[in-house]
């Protein structure tokens, strides 16, 4: 169903058109996941800015790409999982993270695996984890603040991953080598 239109910076209306200008600009391209915004202002608006805003975190980029696919991979997001895994191989994360990620392995760094972890379960959970979860964050070396920093960047991924699963967006071609499918899920049972 062709609910939404994938705008460009030529036909968004203003000032969306100039937000999507500036992002082929910054990227070479404008994502499908921006330019189905193009008609939203304040929508766009708000994703670029948590987009913003968790770029400028204390994170270094390896560890806002586990964000960033931890969480999409743990709401099924193929979108959000090709699409960062794009971003992660330009930032030059190392494959064997990435692939961890995306697959819901081990990491071998013990800081980065505890980083995981605690992505997942906040996703899976809705936050409420328990109090040994959040001290083995912390235990690994993370501080208060990154916390509340990997949930602003969480909160990113929930804004993306709900877009892109909603409006069923196509993947750009710039991402379509690092397509990801979902694992199976075993079936749930009906309620009685």
């Amino acid at each position: 169903m062709d609910l939404f239109k994938i705008y460009t910076p030529e036909n968004a209306p203003a000032p969306a058109n100039d937000i999507l200008g500036n992002l082929k600009k910054m990227i070479g391209f404008v994502p499908n996941v921006f330019a189905i915004m193009g008609g939203t202002h304040s929508a766009l608006k708000s994703f670029v800015e948590l987009t913003t805003q968790f770029g400028e975190t204390s994170l270094t980029a390896t560890e806002r790409e586990i964000v960033h696919i931890a969480a999409s991979v743990e709401n099924e997001c193929a979108y959000c999982v090709a699409g960062h895994t794009a971003f992660a191989k330009m930032q030059k994360v190392p494959n064997e993270v990435i692939d961890a990620v995306r697959n819901r392995g081990v990491i071998a760094d013990p800081k980065l695996a505890a980083l995981h972890d605690f992505v997942r379960a906040v996703v899976v959970k809705r936050g409420h984890l328990d109090t040994l979860e959040k001290e083995r964050f912390l235990a690994a070396g993370y501080s208060k603040n990154q916390m509340q920093e990997v949930i602003l960047g969480i909160c990113e991924k929930m804004f993306s991953n709900l877009t892109s699963i909603v409006l069923d967006l196509p993947l750009d071609d710039a991402f379509r080598e690092y397509e990801w499918t979902p694992a199976a899920k075993p079936p749930t049972r009906a309620a009685a």
